[in-house]
């Protein structure tokens, strides 16, 4: 009998899950949903040819900075990647920030982003850090960055001296525009700072570098760029002073410029 009242029992308890269990109905359909955010894209690498720069003189001369960018939501979900920054010193002419432009697409998600970087001759030499900024389309940003090396250049430019035409025993003066075209700044020293030679016209003509005096303040420094700018351009005057006896022609000599970088 109690064996017979337990099977009883399991069958109700049975019976009484088996109402609480729902049934599905032929043809009726179960709701889902999913939310899929952004990943913040990435600069994978900064790359700067050349690395090391050697200016050139008077004019500037360019770099290639290229970024590798990883975007993880696809190239097209990028909205800008510009070049935002150069350190220690801003580059004079260049406004920031600059764009760049994708190029060499790999699987819609990475690409190269070049730009050409110009240098002006008046950089100053030291090491520089540049940082690219990559922003999509919901703002999410980050950034790269590469460093690049500027030289010291020591370049002027000269003018001829015309001391047009003057009779013995008398003096003419004239003068030549020096132009500091490097990035450093730069100074004349006495002694062998801007030296006159002697002037030949042929034959036995000749007026020594004795005669021509120079007329500069050995404490001037050309200055260039950053530094000062305007201030790279100066004048020096000579005289020259021509002895009686002086056979009459047309001389000629050279004036040699040696600048010395101040540091």
């Amino acid at each position: 009998m109690n064996a017979k009242r337990s099977i009883l029992a399991l069958f109700i308890v049975a019976m009484m899950l088996s109402a609480a269990m729902p049934i599905a109905m032929p043809g009726e359909d179960a709701g889902s949903s999913v939310t899929v955010t952004t990943l913040t894209p990435e600069v994978e690498s900064v790359l700067i040819e050349p690395a090391v720069v050697t200016i050139t003189p008077g004019v500037f001369t360019s770099i290639a900075v290229t970024a590798e960018v990883f975007a993880p939501n696809g190239i097209d979900w990028i909205k800008h990647v510009e070049l935002t920054n150069v350190e220690p010193h801003y580059l004079q002419g260049t406004d920031l920030p600059l764009a760049l432009k994708p190029t060499e697409i790999e699987g819609g998600i990475r690409a190269k982003y070049p730009l050409t970087l110009d240098i002006p001759c008046s950089q100053p030499a030291g090491d520089y850090t540049v940082t690219v900024t990559v922003t999509d389309r919901e703002g999410n940003t980050a950034t790269g960055t590469a460093t690049f090396t500027v030289e010291e250049t020591l370049a002027i430019s000269v003018t001829d001296v015309n001391f047009g035409s003057v009779a013995p025993g008398k003096s003419s003066e004239a003068s030549s525009t020096v132009t500091n075209l490097g990035n450093v700044r730069v100074e004349f020293k006495k002694k062998d700072g801007i030296v006159p030679s002697d002037m030949h016209a042929g034959g036995s003509g000749l007026i020594k570098a004795k005669n021509i005096a120079v007329d500069w303040d050995w404490k001037t420094v050309l200055k260039r760029g950053y530094f000062s700018p305007g201030e790279n351009t100066k004048e020096v005057l000579f005289t020259l002073e021509v002895p009686f006896g002086t056979p009459p022609g047309t001389y000629t000599g050279r004036i040699v410029f040696t600048p010395k970088a101040v540091k």
